[in-house]
């Protein structure tokens, strides 16, 4: 998986701790959470189609 590059168009203020505003942050934090959904919907799908070929 190569590594994507993040452009935006407003600049960070680079405070530290950062700042929830700060736009590198809050597109971070958007594709954590599209990523732990992504594996939530794996994890159940995968449960799913296991329980599937349990049928007896």
């Amino acid at each position: 998986m190569s590594k994507k590059t993040i452009k935006v168009k407003r600049k960070c203020c680079h405070s530290r701790p950062p700042c929830k505003k700060c736009p590198i942050v809050v597109l971070r934090e958007a594709l954590k959470d599209a990523k732990e959904h992504e594996v939530k919907k794996a994890q159940k799908k995968s449960k799913k189609d296991s329980k599937g070929k349990k049928s007896h």
